[in-house]
């Protein structure tokens, strides 16, 4: 395997690819069908706190949940943390710290807009937009991210914890970012394009849902066997006594 990250990377998002058309749309959180909980962007945001140190199977279902639960994102966000660890249950990853920061991010939201609503984030510029969503109460960095990227068109690359033990694994992630989300994110907005962002995302977040023996395997690197030093020396000795 390559030594150097960026190259491993590239390598690593060639290899796990996915098209376009074959990335499921995220679940619509209705009040009652057809009728959306909320904005779109306020929805992405949703949707990343639940795929947040989780997988795209679990959070469908916890979202179908949530919508059968709840009236709407008030509702949730007035819960008391003994009901919001109830519905997350024992099981699910973060549960308990999942359920308090989704109900700080909202509630701020709420203080800031007088709704639970992301709509204002559309008429602003992307810089201000960004730390709009970074300065929320309790947001973990890859909810943050992801909210912008795929929210609201931004760049970005959201990172987790799980998706950066992928990476790691993978030694296509720089060794000194290795150890922190922030910085490690920011290492893969510079490797990867604006436009290429949302579905190397997909890829990488279908990629780790697998299971370790299913996933694509990297191509080994055969390494050349370098000469003995002293077999020219002796061919030249051989070939100045004759």
């Amino acid at each position: 395997m390559s030594a150097d990250p960026a190259a491993n990377l590239v390598g690593l998002l060639e290899r796990i690819a996915v098209a376009v058309e074959d990335i499921a749309p995220r679940p619509v959180f209705e009040i009652a069908p057809g009728e959306a909980m909320t904005d779109p962007v306020c929805q992405e945001l949703v949707w990343a706190y639940l795929l947040w140190e989780a997988d795209d199977k679990r959070a469908r279902a916890l979202a179908g949940k949530m919508c059968e639960s709840f009236v709407d994102l008030n509702e949730f966000r007035v819960c008391l943390p003994s009901e919001l660890a109830s519905f997350f249950g024992s099981s699910y990853p973060k549960a308990a710290e999942r359920g308090d920061r989704m109900r700080a991010t909202l509630n701020d939201i709420y203080n800031r807009e007088h709704s639970v609503s992301l709509e204002s984030l559309g008429a602003m510029n992307k810089r201000d937009a960004r730390a709009y969503l970074d300065s929320l109460e309790g947001i973990p960095p890859y909810v943050a991210a992801r909210t912008f990227l795929i929210g609201l068109g931004g760049h970005a690359f959201p990172l987790d914890e799980r998706l950066m033990g992928v990476l790691a694994a993978e030694e296509a992630l720089a060794e000194t970012d290795a150890g922190d989300l922030v910085t490690a994110s920011t290492w893969l907005e510079r490797q990867v394009r604006s436009g290429d962002a949302a579905p190397a995302l997909h890829a990488l977040e279908a990629y780790a849902a697998k299971p370790a023996s299913s996933r694509p395997k990297r191509k080994s690197v055969t390494k050349k066997t370098p000469k003995k030093a002293g077999s020219s020396k002796k061919h030249s000795r051989k070939s100045s006594k004759s």
